[in-house]
C-alpha cells in the first residue's frame, strides 16, 4: 500500500531552466516549486501510461504467439485446414 505521507526532493536545475520555471510560475501567480511539483506529477502519470502500454504490447504479443502455436497444432493434427476461414482480411482476386 502506498504511503501517503508527502516526499521531498531536492531539484538542481541549469540557471537557464530555473530562470524560464520562475518566469513562468511568476506571470500566473504560482510558486515556482509548485510549478515543478506539478511538472513531475504529470512526468510521472506520462511514464506509468508508457509502461502500461508496454506491458500490454507485450501481453498481446505473447497471445498471439499462443494464438499461431495453437493454429499450429491444429493444422499438424489433421489434413489440413484452409486458414482463410480464421482471416479477417481475406484475398480478393
Amino acid at each position: 500500500m502506498a504511503s501517503s505521507a508527502p516526499v521531498s526532493l531536492t531539484i538542481t536545475l541549469p540557471a537557464d531552466v530555473a530562470g524560464l520555471l520562475r518566469k513562468a510560475a511568476s506571470d500566473r501567480g504560482w510558486t515556482p516549486e509548485s510549478l515543478a511539483a506539478d511538472c513531475v506529477a504529470q512526468q510521472l502519470e506520462v511514464a506509468v501510461r508508457h509502461r502500461v502500454a508496454l506491458e500490454r504490447i507485450d501481453q498481446v504479443d505473447s497471445a498471439l504467439l499462443e494464438l499461431a502455436k495453437a493454429i499450429g497444432s491444429i493444422e499438424a493434427g489433421s489434413e489440413g485446414i484452409d486458414l482463410s476461414d480464421f482471416c479477417r482480411y481475406r484475398k480478393t482476386a
